[in-house]
C-alpha cells in the first residue's frame, strides 16, 4: 500500500457511529475527530472506520485518549444540493484489515485548559 497514514493524537469527543444503508442492507461507519500536535500548531483530522474489529476498538474509546490511528488518506467529493457547487473533504479511512486504531492511554492535559 502506498498512500498509508499514521497519526497520533488526542481525541476531541466520543466517537460517533453513524448507520448506512446501502442496496438493501445497512453498514455502520466510525467517526472519530483527533487533534495532532505539530509543533506550535494542533492539526486536527477525521478518521472514518469502515473494519468491523477496529470499530469495536475504538467504540470503547472515549473523549481525552491518547489515539494513534493507521489507515490511508482520502479525498471524497460532491456537489451541494443549495449551491450547486464542487466541495471535498480529506478524511483518513481505516478499511478491513488495512490499518488499525489503538488507545494509548489518557492524553495529558494541556496547560492553556487551566
Amino acid at each position: 500500500m502506498n498512500n498509508r497514514v499514521t497519526l497520533t493524537g488526542k481525541l476531541l469527543e466520543d466517537p460517533k457511529v453513524r448507520t448506512l444503508e446501502f442496496r438493501g442492507s445497512t453498514t455502520d461507519i466510525v467517526s472519530l475527530w483527533l487533534e495532532v500536535p505539530s509543533g506550535e500548531r494542533k492539526d486536527r483530522f477525521t478518521v472514518e472506520i469502515f473494519c468491523p474489529a477496529q470499530q469495536e476498538a475504538a467504540k470503547a474509546m472515549r473523549k481525552g485518549v491518547l489515539a494513534e490511528v493507521t489507515g490511508v488518506l482520502r479525498h471524497d467529493r460532491w456537489k451541494d444540493r443549495a449551491t450547486s457547487r464542487w466541495v471535498g473533504k480529506v478524511f483518513v479511512a481505516i478499511d478491513p484489515a488495512e490499518g488499525k486504531v489503538k488507545s494509548l492511554g489518557m492524553a495529558e492535559a494541556d496547560s492553556e485548559a487551566a
